[in-house]
């Protein structure tokens, strides 16, 4: 079996085995923690148990999880990210803004978001899938990506979990203080899913500016250690790499909070899955106008601290 064909098998694998699950108060129950702090629930656990068996029946491969960490099995042919749960809060409660996402990318050194190969994402709730292969196009559901170009009144996504809400509503205050309470603000609780929500027009443009916060605000990192228990909790590549390339392959702008191209490593120096900021929009102008808000929210920060 492909790389990619067994991707989309053990993302639809992974589906079934955490159905049981799907919105029952037990799979709440908190079991640990994982690698890179975040903590890990019952769901969580159940889904890692099952890809971690999968993984070692095929064998010859690597594959990152967010509970296992880096694991590599004989001598890989790929790399799989994998976030077996991507929205494990929505999956515990029952709410359909959640996914298997899984990324495939070569084995080596240095590899980066920008290597990777194919990407699926399955959604929990209804089992729908969008696929992404580099240079070969998207496809699902669909996909019919709005036109926008206006940030006036959008539909737009993005996340507080693990990040301290004063600063981050202050860099994006231009978005949240809509004139006329024209449009919205979703917390879906899931990057992938989120994501996908532009491929298919349903969301206008997904913002997080954690990472960013980060590395440009002095004193920032403190800050989200402190809410994150020691760690910081941004988003991941294993979070964003297959919803990168759908959106991608379907020709929108995809950077991250500060207007750099996606080409981030996929680990950090210490072997975890690296930390990313994200603006993706369902066009050119639109995504320009948020690298704007965001640029200018992130000096009114600075100038304040």
């Amino acid at each position: 079996m492909e790389p990619e064909a067994f991707a989309l098998a053990l993302a639809r694998a992974v589906r079934e085995s955490i159905l049981p699950l799907f919105g029952r108060p037990e799979a709440r129950r908190r079991s640990g923690t994982a690698a890179g702090g975040d903590p890990t629930y019952a769901i969580d656990e159940l889904a890692e148990r099952g890809a971690a068996k999968l993984f070692a029946e095929r064998g010859d491969l690597a594959y990152y999880t967010e509970d296992e960490g880096l694991v590599v099995l004989g001598r890989p042919e790929a790399l799989y990210l994998l976030d077996p749960v991507d929205g494990t809060r929505p999956a515990v409660a029952g709410f359909e803004t959640c996914c298997v996402a899984i990324a495939v990318a070569p084995f080596g050194e240095a590899v980066t978001l920008a290597d990777v190969t194919y990407g699926c994402l399955v959604e929990i709730a209804t089992g729908t899938v969008f696929e992404a292969r580099r240079g070969a196009g998207s496809s699902g559901p669909e996909l019919r990506a709005a036109g926008t170009t206006d940030p006036r009144g959008i539909f737009w996504a993005g996340g507080f979990r693990g990040q301290p809400a004063e600063p981050t509503v202050a860099v994006l205050r231009d978005l949240f203080d809509a004139p006329g309470s024209e449009g919205a603000f979703f917390d879906q609780g899931s990057a992938a899913y989120s994501l996908s929500r532009i491929a298919t027009g349903q969301l206008d443009a997904y913002l997080d500016v954690g990472q960013a916060l980060v590395d440009t605000v002095p004193g920032m990192e403190a800050r989200f250690r402190e809410i994150g228990g020691g760690h910081v909790l941004n988003t991941t590549t294993y979070d964003t790499a297959a919803g990168y390339l759908l959106l991608r392959e379907l020709g929108l702008p995809v950077t991250d909070a500060l207007g750099r191209d996606v080409d981030t490593p996929l680990f950090d120096d210490e072997g975890k899955a690296a930390l990313v900021s994200t603006i993706a929009a369902c066009t050119p102008e639109l995504h320009e106008a948020l690298l704007g808000l965001v640029a200018a929210g992130l000096e009114r920060l600075r100038a304040a601290v």
